[in-house]
Parts: C-alpha cells; structure tokens; sequence
C-alpha cells in the first residue's frame, strides 16, 4: 500500500491572521497540523516551531523501526515544548504562547499519531467515520472526572485547553498506533474546521469525494467559511492506497 497527503490552510472571513501552520508530504509519510492558541500571544509563532520542530526531526531521520517511533515521537514532542518554552521567556511579547499538535507518521502499514489539544484526526472507511483522537480541554476533563465540577463552574470557556505544547515544562501527549487498510482515509484538522462543519456534514462531503483527494482540504475549508468561518481551517487528508 502506499499513502498520498494533500493539505491546505485558510485564514477564514474573521481572524486577522492564521495561526494554523500545516506541513504534509506523500513522500516522506508524515502530516503535521498546529493551532497556535489564541488569546495568547505569539500563537502563529508557536504552531509554525511545532511544524517545523517535529518536521526536521523526522526528515533528519535515516530510519525508524516501528518500536522507535513511539520513543521517537516523545523525545522530539519534548524537545519541541521546550523550545516553544524558551522562545516565550527569551521574548517578553511571546509568553505564554502554545499550540495545539497533531503530528502523523506513515511507517510501513501502520500510522502512528501524536496528539496535544483540541485539533483532530478522523478515520473514514466504507461510508463510516469516526474521532481518533480525544480534546484535551476542560469540558471532557470534567465530564471523565479527571477534573472536579467546580473547575467547568469556575471557567467561562469550556473549550479551554489542559493539553498542549508551550503550556507546561513536562509535555505529555497522547500517542495512537493504527493498523491501516487500502481504501481507509485519514483526516486532521483544526477546530476552525470542526467548530463550523458537523462530523455528519464532513463524513458526507468526504463520501461525495474519495475518487478526488487532492480536491477535499478545500472542498472542507470552503464548506468551513461558508458557515461563518469564524477561525483560522486547516486540513490535511491522507489516503491509504493500494500499490
């Protein structure tokens, strides 16, 4: 089997500027999709050295096993967050930025997925779709019981993140291994996308378009600012073809 990456990332019709950044290649196997935070500042600053930091990490790789990939993942996500960190304190504008991550890495026929925040990777196969990846925000935290009540009744923003790069020295994220199969295909995303288009519309569009992947990121991002696109879009999609 073989995988083929197409992404795009769109301003929106309100921000003033994208803090998304987004880097993909069928070449190397590897999708990297960040959301700089906002109301912080710095926010396209921070999600531009998490795409690049995990980018140059893995293209600096002569190879990878797949029982290194995990220790990989960590090591470079921790390197990352650090780097993020210093900028911050090192820029007295900058602190306190962070961004969400999303990072996937295509070695032999299994994707492994690294994940930080509120920005998400769907798997579509035969019609069917479903969230891979958990939003680290204090909503879900609250309603899993890692975080008590009083900490959603005493947050005006539900959606506020406990997870992502830039936010504390230790760094912990979520990795996910999956087995791949011809015909399956990978979206991620960020919640400008998510937040403007349901996952029933999205799994619908994306059904209208297998036969056409490269067309999707923008097929998604336009149906996103048609229905207000209210934040910065950014969509990588991945499809798992046979040989």
């Amino acid at each position: 089997m073989r995988i083929v990456v197409y992404g795009n990332t769109n301003i929106g019709r309100v921000r003033k500027n994208n803090q998304d950044s987004i880097y993909v290649s069928s070449e190397h196997g590897l999708v990297v999709v960040a959301d700089g935070i906002g109301g912080r500042k710095g926010g396209e600053i921070a999600s531009s050295m998490a795409v690049n930091g995990m980018k140059n990490a893995y293209l600096s790789c002569e190879s990878l096993r797949h029982e290194e990939v995990s220790p990989f993942l960590i090591k470079s996500i921790d390197s990352v967050n650090k780097a993020i960190i210093n900028h911050g304190k090192n820029n007295a504008d900058l602190e306190g930025m962070a961004t969400t991550l999303n990072c996937i890495l295509y070695v032999g026929e299994k994707a492994y997925i690294c994940h930080l925040g509120d920005s998400r990777t769907y798997l579509y196969y035969q019609g069917q779709m479903w969230q891979l990846t958990f939003d680290h925000n204090i909503e879900n935290y609250v309603e899993r019981g890692w975080l008590p009540d009083e900490t959603l009744m005493n947050n005006p923003k539900p959606g506020a993140l406990v997870r992502a790069l830039g936010l504390a020295e230790e760094c912990d994220v979520d990795i996910y291994e999956i087995n791949l199969r011809p015909g399956e295909i990978l979206l991620t995303c960020s919640d400008g996308l998510t937040g403007m288009v349901s996952d029933h519309e999205i799994r619908k569009m994306i059904r209208a378009n297998t036969s056409q992947l490269h067309k999707l990121p923008n097929i998604l991002i336009e149906a996103a600012n048609r229905n207000g696109g209210v934040d910065n879009i950014t969509v990588a999609i991945s499809g798992v073809l046979k040989d």
